[in-house]
């Protein structure tokens, strides 16, 4: 029996069919598909190294952020980006001028919220010559806003120091207020002014 090209198609197109009607008749064949792909999708894990993310806000520069290793997590009920071996941001104003640098040891993007939960030994200065540290900071993308509730230690120049329960900030670092001040030390000695470093 010669068989030709068309019969060859109309043949896979027949098996295709039928292979899609058994499916569909049992119901579990695509039931079983359905549960394995939910499951692949919760279970991929998409790693970038050396990585640079630019936040801008109606084409102005916002921000800049860098990690060393990104794990972005494609999950359909809460899709993510963690940065589990540290991150470095600067934050600009709206003449694109850095004002202020953050660095910390580990930060996690969830991206439905458009939040950025930053952890471990975080440290800010910003263009006045102070320092912010505390253990964790969250930066509401969709406010523009950067809260704490942990406690912050905020080094003034020179001057002094506060230490604080909860902090609140604009994102620039800029204009941000100290939810309960639990200690004032006035320094003494002189220290080295420090100034916001670029990522280049």
């Amino acid at each position: 029996m010669n068989v030709t090209r068309k019969n060859m198609r109309k043949a896979a197109v027949l098996i295709t069919a039928a292979f899609l009607v058994s499916c569909d008749k049992s119901g579990q064949t695509v039931q079983e598909l359905s549960k394995l792909n939910k499951q692949r999708d919760s279970l991929t894990v998409e790693v970038a190294n050396d990585v640079k993310i630019i936040y801008t806000d109606d084409a102005i520069l916002r921000a800049k952020i860098a990690a060393p290793v990104m794990k972005r997590f494609p999950d359909k009920n809460n899709p993510r980006m963690e940065m589990p071996k540290g991150v470095k941001a600067n934050f600009f104003d709206e003449f694109g001028e850095i004002q202020s640098s953050l660095s910390a040891r580990y930060a996690m993007h969830y991206e439905r919220e458009d939040r950025i939960e930053i952890r471990d030994s975080v440290v800010v200065i910003n263009k006045n010559d102070e320092e912010i540290k505390t253990d964790e900071l969250i930066w509401d993308k969709k406010k523009r806003t950067v809260t704490s509730d942990k406690p912050v230690r905020v080094r003034i120049r020179n001057e002094k120091i506060i230490k604080a329960e909860g902090f609140e900030s604009d994102e620039t670092f800029m204009n941000y207020k100290l939810k309960k001040v639990t200690g004032i030390v006035y320094l003494d000695e002189e220290i080295e002014p420090q100034q916001p470093q670029l990522i280049e």
